[in-house]
């Protein structure tokens, strides 16, 4: 088979990720794949701008996104705006405060039932809970964390940082192995780990109690809740 050659690689990310593999000393694409947790055969799509038979860019998965974000210190919304040129994605407004940072709505989950749905959304935190940390935020749909401290409820946005998985107590947003994802409370005692909806009056098809078994991925903490007033640091 013939030796890919630089000037076929036509992948959006492929400068980004070069720099990333020369500052490991890595010169193998598995490398980069394999200590990221990304597939072997995604990074290569990835790298070679692989096309439909209409001639459209294969997109990676969101979880790929996200942790493509990682990998390259950039922000998600950066890397839509690569992989959507054609979708004009918002740009941020031109009076915006210098203590806030622009982070992308990845998409809606579920506080009651598991769900995702994709949303081109973006909403600004403070700097200083930025800092630092790698971000996404989801918009709530359902009521079964609106009790607590904290509530969170049916259509506010939480931030999460992908960084932290959590502990016992705090709040995080989970894929389940279904493809679906949650915001509940993780629990862990003596009677294992799980998710836990913090509402008590919130009654639907939704379970209160979702065991470790049905939870695929953590996908980050809380650390801010912006609701239809204001934000609240977790």
């Amino acid at each position: 088979m013939a030796r890919t050659k630089r000037h076929d690689l036509r992948g959006p990310f492929n400068e980004d990720i070069r720099k990333v593999m020369a500052e490991k000393g890595w010169t193998k694409l598995e490398q980069f794949a394999d200590h990221f947790g990304i597939g072997r055969t995604t990074v290569y799509s990835l790298v070679l701008g692989r096309q439909t038979s209409q001639g459209e860019w294969v997109k990676p998965s969101l979880d790929t996104i996200i942790k493509l974000s990682i990998a390259l210190n950039r922000p998600v919304d950066e890397l839509l705006n690569r992989l959507y040129p054609e979708l004009d994605l918002p740009k941020p407004q031109a009076q915006v405060a210098p203590n806030m940072k622009k982070t992308p709505v990845m998409g809606v989950v579920g506080a009651g039932p598991g769900q995702f749905e994709p949303t081109l959304k973006s909403v600004y935190v403070p700097a200083a809970v930025a800092k630092g940390r790698p971000l996404a935020a989801y918009e709530v749909r359902g009521d079964s964390m609106c009790g607590g401290k904290r509530p969170i409820c049916d259509g506010d946005i939480i931030v999460v940082n992908m960084a932290d998985k959590g502990c016992s107590g705090q709040v995080v947003v989970a894929r389940l192995v279904d493809g679906s994802f949650v915001c509940k409370a993780l629990k862990e005692d003596k009677f294992g780990r799980r998710l836990m909806s913090l509402n008590p009056l919130y009654t639907n098809s939704a379970p209160p109690v979702i065991p470790a078994e049905d939870v695929d991925e953590v996908i980050g903490r809380v650390v801010w809740v912006q609701g239809a007033l204001n934000g609240v640091e977790e």
